[in-house]
């Protein structure tokens, strides 16, 4: 029970962050690297958790009115061309070296918001 709830956690976290478009599959590969889970597949099983997570998550955002489809379309496509590519540079890397590039990203972001903290979000 005690893995299952420390797993459990991080994944309430994880779900409700990302309901809120603030980042959970972050705090949820966070988490996975902290427990020895290997990159490529911490990310395999982040993009698993964030199909539910989103496909909810948008559906209760659209029915309240805040989901603008035709701005969201062509942010779409290009996530998708993303996807097909970083899927590829994924399998060609070791492990090893999106672990880095996972750090450096986070160390990008983190200098960003502390940088400037009265910086705000649109309204």
């Amino acid at each position: 029970m005690r893995g299952a709830l420390s797993s459990f956690l991080p994944g309430l976290l994880a779900g409700a962050l990302g309901s809120m478009g603030l980042g959970g599959g972050g705090v949820l590969l966070l988490w996975l690297s902290y427990v020895g889970t290997g990159q490529l597949t911490a990310q395999g099983i982040n993009l698993l958790f964030i199909l539910p997570v989103g496909a909810v998550g948008l559906w209760l955002h659209r029915k309240n009115g805040l989901v603008d489809i035709k701005a969201a379309l062509p942010i779409a496509l290009g996530g998708l061309i993303g996807l097909v590519l970083g899927t590829g540079l994924a399998g060609w890397l070791s492990n090893k070296i999106l672990s880095k590039l996972f750090a450096i990203l986070i160390g990008i972001m983190a200098i960003r918001e502390l940088s400037d903290p009265t910086r705000r979000c649109a309204p």
